[in-house]
């Protein structure tokens, strides 16, 4: 029911009257994810409500919207999660964090990828070059220069052997073999 605009170099949102109902006043405004929106003012960022109180606030160096209640913030070069209030729910300890996607968030702690739960707990061990989030039940992962892609309890389901590999979006995802492009079903076919 909000749009966000953009005047004098500044963000904001209106309603469908054409009413601000957040402040036209951010150097950046996302779009609203599970009833926050979040907005940045001098680098810092933070979160505001449909009413435009500002309920988390600016002051994570990055931060992405929420997903599954929780949003990823960083905070002095590490990543960690905070709820709806703010509060921290995991600790500000990973150099890289995605979003939650599927109940699991990929994760890097001392240069290896892994993913934990909503408790911050390791789920999948932390061995892979690279992670991707979870997308239809399976992640690209990336192990010893190759991508494959894994379920929910690390089982390893399309073998590493790609040069590169997109997470999965209506069945399928695109891969790179010897550098050209294609895409696989959930089989490797």
């Amino acid at each position: 029911g909000f749009a966000r605009v953009y005047l004098d170099e500044k963000w904001g949102y209106i309603d469908k009257t054409g009413k601000q109902v957040v402040s036209i006043k951010y150097d950046w405004a996302d779009l609203f994810s599970e009833g926050l929106v979040k907005v940045g003012l001098a680098r810092k960022y933070g979160f505001v409500d449909k009413t435009g109180k500002e309920v988390i606030s600016l002051k994570y160096d990055d931060a992405d919207s929420f997903s599954e209640g929780l949003a990823r913030v960083g905070l002095d070069g590490k990543r960690g999660f905070v709820d709806k209030t703010g509060k921290e729910v995991i600790p500000f300890k990973y150099g890289f964090a995605d979003s939650f996607s599927e109940g699991l968030a990929a994760v890097e702690l001392d240069d290896k990828h892994g993913y934990i739960d909503k408790n911050g707990i390791e789920v999948i061990p932390f061995k892979y070059d690279w992670a991707l989030s979870f997308s239809e039940g399976l992640a690209a992962v990336e192990l010893d220069g190759k991508w494959g892609f894994i379920d929910n309890t690390g089982k390893v389901v399309i073998p590493f052997k790609y040069d590169h590999a997109y997470p999965f979006s209506e069945g399928f995802a695109e891969v790179l073999l010897d550098w050209r492009e294609g895409r696989v079903d959930k089989n490797g076919t």
